[in-house]
């Protein structure tokens, strides 16, 4: 059976054998229109071997999470196709039962995989003075010194022909959505809003959620304006709504998984046939909005990332007029930096300022106890006795 996609033919469906012989340069153009495409090529990874090519692919920074996100659908399906077969006795259970096996396998993996290169990300993507001891104890030295240093941030905001607050400042989001939202107000986001997406806005709850199911039971024909950052908040609360209504209705308690509680056979086998089949379809439902509750959550954060590098952009002129106007405030108060220096000095790289990545954690000193010590030592004047020591 063949689909089209932004105008292209491609295969729906590709046999696993298939795809094992191919190599990346065949299969990008289909993984990039068709997500079957790239969950077929998925299973047949964790399942067997593949062209040395795609697995490079599959590993890469482009790919990895999509790779990820493609796993968690297969094992759904899988799941989900376990069930259906041991109810009819299908000959291909066994086989199933052990594709199915191999491919959650893979997913713990690549999981792993996906951890640890988003933090990687947030690594990378803390601010320079968080990790180096001078610019941390600057920071502290401009709080201790609150109205002297603001008075010298201010005269080199100016000398640079900066306005006195960066267009960010005084705004306080109540979660990541608000942020995306005004990102894309703004102008910081090349996402316009076409006229698709303003009817999707315009539309009400219900109806907002019947496109969402829909969205949710077909793979090779989704619904693009879902994932525009005005209606991620949208997205979310829609699958929020139908995990809630289909759990309910397959008696499972309303979580984002495509791991379900084990099916009792038995007390399948004692149902009408209709119902049974009802139950397991209405499983694989709840595993499917999973899904792409796990896809809506990828493309949240990658938003996320997009304004945070681009608010970084926007506030540098004035994070480095502060930065440099905090020479003025050493000059002034040699004695307390050096203090602080010294302090400090203890968990830097030898030979430099810089903390080693191992003593950061979520933003905060190892030893925890290290910051607040200093701040209170300024506040009551014992800051001296670290020179002595």
């Amino acid at each position: 059976m063949l689909s089209r996609v932004k105008g292209v033919k491609m295969p729906s469906y590709l046999p696993l054998e298939d795809i094992r012989s191919m190599p990346y340069s065949d299969l990008e153009r289909w993984w990039e229109v068709d997500f079957d495409v790239l969950a077929a090529t998925a299973v047949a990874e964790a399942t067997g071997r593949v062209h040395p090519t795609v697995v490079e692919a599959l590993q890469s920074e482009d790919w990895l999470e999509q790779w990820a996100d493609a796993l968690y659908a297969a094992s759904g399906e899988l799941a989900s196709s376990v069930e259906r077969m041991a109810f009819l006795r299908d000959r291909r259970l066994k086989n199933t039962q052990k594709k199915s096996g191999q491919v959650v396998q893979r997913m713990g993996r690549v999981n792993g995989m996906v951890e640890t290169h988003v933090r990687e990300q947030g690594w990378k993507m803390l601010p320079a003075h968080h990790k180096n001891a001078r610019s941390v104890c600057l920071a502290m030295l401009a709080r201790h010194h609150h109205e002297e240093a603001q008075t010298l941030a201010a005269e080199e905001v100016a000398r640079n022909g900066l306005e006195p607050q960066h267009p960010f400042y005084g705004f306080h989001y109540a979660d990541r959505f608000d942020a995306m939202e005004d990102a894309v107000r703004r102008g910081l986001l090349q996402t316009p809003v076409t006229p698709e997406v303003e009817a999707l806005l315009g539309k009400p709850p219900h109806a907002l959620t019947a496109i969402v199911a829909k969205d949710v039971t077909s793979q090779g024909d989704r619904c693009v304006e879902l994932r525009h950052p005005l209606l991620l908040r949208h997205w979310l609360q829609a699958l929020e709504h139908l995990r809630d209504r289909h759990c309910e209705l397959a008696g499972l308690e309303p979580v984002f998984s495509v791991g379900l509680p084990k099916l009792n056979m038995r007390d399948l086998d004692r149902m009408a046939h209709q119902e049974a089949r009802q139950l397991i379809n209405r499983r694989r439902f709840v595993r499917a909005v999973a899904q792409r509750h796990r896809e809506q959550l990828m493309h949240a954060r990658e938003v996320v990332r997009a304004v945070a590098v681009r608010r970084e952009e926007i506030e540098r002129p004035w994070r480095e007029a502060r930065g440099a106007s905090r020479a003025g405030l050493v000059r002034r108060h040699p004695e307390q930096f050096r203090a602080l220096m010294k302090a400090f000095e203890p968990f830097c790289v030898p030979g430099s300022t810089d903390i080693p990545r191992e003593l950061l954690k979520q933003g905060g000193l190892v030893p925890h106890h290290l910051v607040p010590a200093l701040k209170k030592a300024l506040a009551d004047g014992t800051w001296r006795r670290l020179l002595n020591e």
